[in-house]
């Protein structure tokens, strides 16, 4: 599993957005892309304001038991998915 911060809409105001940590279970990935949508937002303010105005946004698609769900992180899809394609996988004596 791999953490990522993932922008999400507020429990409070749900126009609003606040940063959460989220694990993600690289096994259940089927689909990343850029979240060009949360780039604009940023640009208008509506982002937290923790966030540098250069950051990039990746929607992780994950499916879980047939139940699809989206979490959009901070980061470049091309870094994205180089972190979900990492493997701890090391050859012993070979």
């Amino acid at each position: 599993m791999i953490k990522f911060v993932e922008v999400a809409t507020s429990p409070i105001h749900s126009s609003d957005y606040i940063l959460n940590e989220v694990w993600i279970n690289q096994t259940h990935v089927v689909k990343i892309q850029s979240a060009n949508e949360f780039k604009r937002l940023l640009h208008e303010g509506r982002l937290p304001s923790d966030l540098d105005q250069n950051h990039e946004f990746t929607s992780i698609v994950i499916n879980m038991g047939g139940i699809m769900e989206r979490h959009v992180v901070v980061g470049d899809a091309s870094t994205v998915a180089n972190l979900l394609n990492h493997t701890s996988r090391t050859l012993l004596k070979g």
